[in-house]
């Protein structure tokens, strides 16, 4: 009853840590995502297949449960991480089972809560990657064949052997680390000869064992004998035999590689922001240590069972399971082996450690932790030094108690680094590109916003081709009636629609795009720059604005301005807008101007919101955010410009007796401002502004 409350613990903290905030956290959707997204809708159109071949190839169990999730929740991020938030509870309670198979019930209790509050699993369940299949199909496996190996009704033994070589046929169709699966199979059966020899039933378990497996597998081996060098591509592109990576010394990248994966779980993860908070180690500080401890434990336990089978080899007695404290499937070298097994993915490719790479080993590693805390907890108390009197000690045994402690410690600190450290740095969003999510919101708000064709959005075709984020979040950019593609290098451009309206040019700034100012309609027209989100290759040294939007109207006659300064510029208009979406506790003025000559340098606006002798906030930047300096502005046409201003925190900036706000231009090389001209010729270096009411 205890095992059984305390499993529903564990996944009740897993499921939450998994599924809060899923749509939102880590904010992004990786070209990756993106691309499996594309392929389960093609399943939902009918285009089926067994392995997907853009991108690079991909395996395809976790593409028809991702169709699942848009079925569900639409064309979403959400749709797609929150089946992966459920895959990885679904691991938690898989290791239980081959914890408790493996070993005994509470090793599985240990290996799941382990593995509920390890910070590589919990940042793998809330991406959606195809690589987060292979340990829950893995656990299964294991588990259903120590289920049938241990079962005493020889007719359901054989059900569970048929079901275990299934879900051993299954592996192949996870992630392409999946394969090595056969290493592990290959492994146990030469160990198993060694310790056990034949046993009574076992070939007939290994014969229904093998007809599950054909039977999943052998679709899959048709479709690989006919196009293995698309199955192959990519690992020849991340191997360490290719000279770019290993730099002519192969030998010397493999003994590298060896020592990054040794260190990953105690030391030094993961570098990739995708896949890790970077470098952060497997485990912290105590279940580290329980780790080591397991690799002492069950490599000693290992050599001694093989040292006992040959002392009753040498004396002509047969080998039994007499002498084993574990179950059939001799777990002391089951488990050291399934970890090193699917440590050589990442050994063999670049970027070591790789923790998608990897990740088949996770399962293992967690496992390896649980008997190391169990042994270590119990070494302990056998010496007397966990000791715990009173109440408490008739509910909960002192190793129990410390286990649940240090387990739970993990948890808490994986939470921490997750919620408040990882999905607040900005490289998780860069390396999750999430200014392709934001460029599908604006996309998708202003197609909703302006049904008509008529409002045109124009998408340049730099930001466009070959973004499979925006193919899957926004379903209308197929069609050129609403979204017209456009290239700026060398073509002259036609932006004009019948209605004169133009609506929305969306661009890359990074790259020349001057022939766009000479695209545009003759004057007076508004112009209103949208800045967009900000991104950062992973080779790129610096982030950089992904897009710009240029949102372009008929500008309002002015036949008098609001307020004039020097050199031509005019204010036509200034208004108040409470509040943004971002940070409703702000204030917005938006302002506009026009110039009656181009003036002959860029200048800055300041806007300060004066309390007593302090500026509480302030806003200052060029009128068009330095995209379309004030040398080439076109006479007649006008600039809209806001400038957010808030407080510190989430303090609401309102307005109180005696508040003052002041706006002018300056030079921004020089500080020299501008002078403000008065209806009357009163000449000042700023103009007052009327609070918002």
């Amino acid at each position: 009853m205890r095992i059984a409350l305390g499993l529903l613990v564990i996944l009740a903290a897993g499921a939450y840590v998994r599924l809060n905030a899923i749509g939102a956290l880590p904010a992004g959707l990786y070209r990756d995502e993106a691309f499996y997204g594309l392929d389960a809708l093609n399943i939902l159109h009918g285009q089926f297949a067994l392995f997907f071949a853009a991108n690079n190839g991909r395996e395809g169990l976790f593409i028809y449960l991702l169709s699942i999730g848009i079925a569900l929740f639409g064309r979403t991020p959400e749709a797609l991480r929150i089946v992966s938030a459920s895959i990885g509870i679904a691991t938690i309670a898989a290791i239980y089972f081959v914890g408790r198979q493996l070993f005994s019930a509470r090793i599985g209790l240990l290996s799941a809560g382990i593995l509920a509050g390890t910070f590589w699993h919990v940042a793998i369940s809330r991406v959606a990657f195809r690589a987060i299949t292979l340990p829950l199909v893995l656990c299964v496996a294991v588990a259903l064949w120590a289920a049938s190996c241990t079962t005493p009704d020889p007719k359901r033994a054989r059900w569970l052997a048929v079901l275990a070589g299934a879900s051993f046929g299954l592996i192949f169709y996870t992630y392409t680390s999946g394969q090595f699966v056969l290493v592990l199979v290959m492994g146990w059966v030469i160990w198993h000869r060694l310790v056990q020899g034949r046993a009574g039933r076992q070939p007939r378990l290994v014969r229904s064992y093998l007809v599950g497996a054909a039977v999943i597998l052998m679709p899959f081996v048709i479709w690989l004998l006919r196009h293995g060098d698309v199955y192959l591509a990519r690992a020849g592109q991340v191997s360490i035999l290719n000279p770019v990576i290993n730099r002519g010394d192969v030998l010397a990248t493999l003994i590298q590689h060896i020592g990054a994966a040794a260190l990953m779980f105690t030391q030094v993860g993961d570098r990739i922001w995708r896949h890790n908070l970077a470098l952060r180690p497997v485990f912290d500080t105590p279940l580290a240590v329980a780790f080591v401890i397991g690799v002492g434990v069950c490599v000693w336990r290992a050599a001694k069972e093989l040292g006992i089978t040959n002392a009753e080899l040498r004396k002509g007695l047969p080998a039994t399971q007499a002498h084993s404290p574990f179950s059939i499937l001799h777990s002391p070298f089951l488990i050291p082996l399934w970890l090193i097994t699917f440590l050589v993915p990442t050994i063999l490719a670049e970027d070591t450690p790789h923790f998608l790479r990897a990740i088949g080993a996770l399962p293992a590693a967690c496992l390896v932790a649980a008997v190391g805390l169990e042994a270590g907890l119990a070494w302990l108390s056998r010496r007397g030094w966990l000791m715990m009197t009173g109440r408490l000690s008739r509910h909960i045994s002192p190793p129990a108690l410390i286990a649940t402690l240090i387990i739970a410690y993990g948890g808490y600190r994986t939470y921490q680094d997750y919620f408040n450290d990882y999905v607040r740095r900005p490289m998780t969003g860069y390396w999750l590109e999430q200014h392709n999510v934001a460029l599908a919101d604006d996309l998708n708000t202003w197609l909703s916003q302006h049904p008509q064709a008529e409002s045109g959005l124009w998408l340049q075709d730099r930001l466009r081709d070959d973004n499979a984020a925006l193919r899957f979040l926004v379903p209308l950019l197929s069609n050129t009636e609403r979204v017209h593609p456009f290239h700026l290098e060398g073509d002259s451009l036609q932006l004009q629609t019948s209605s004169a309206l133009f609506g929305m040019i969306l661009f890359d700034p990074n790259h020349a795009w001057g022939t766009l100012r000479a695209a545009l309609p003759k004057s007076p027209v508004q112009l209103a720059i949208h800045e967009g989100a900000w991104a950062q290759g992973d080779l790129d040294p610096k982030p950089h604005r992904a897009y710009v939007g240029l949102e372009v109207s008929r500008a309002e006659k002015i036949k008098v301005p609001v307020e004039t300064f020097e050199h031509g510029i005019t204010l036509a208009s200034a208004r108040w807008v409470t509040g943004t979406a971002a940070n409703p506790s702000s204030q917005t003025l938006e302002l506009r101007w026009q110039a009656t000559a181009p003036p002959s340098q860029d200048y800055s606006v300041f806007v300060h919101w004066r309390r007593g002798d302090k500026v509480i906030a302030q806003s200052d930047h060029s009128p068009a955010r330095g995209y379309w300096p004030m040398p080439e502005w076109r006479v007649g046409d006008m600039f809209v410009d806001q400038h957010v201003l808030t407080l510190p925190g989430t303090t609401q900036l309102e307005v109180q007796p005696g508040d003052e706000i002041r706006m002018g231009l300056y030079d921004p090389a020089t500080g020299a401002r501008l002078l403000h001209i008065s209806q009357d010729g009163l000449r000042q270096e700023w103009v007052i502004i009327s609070p918002p009411r």
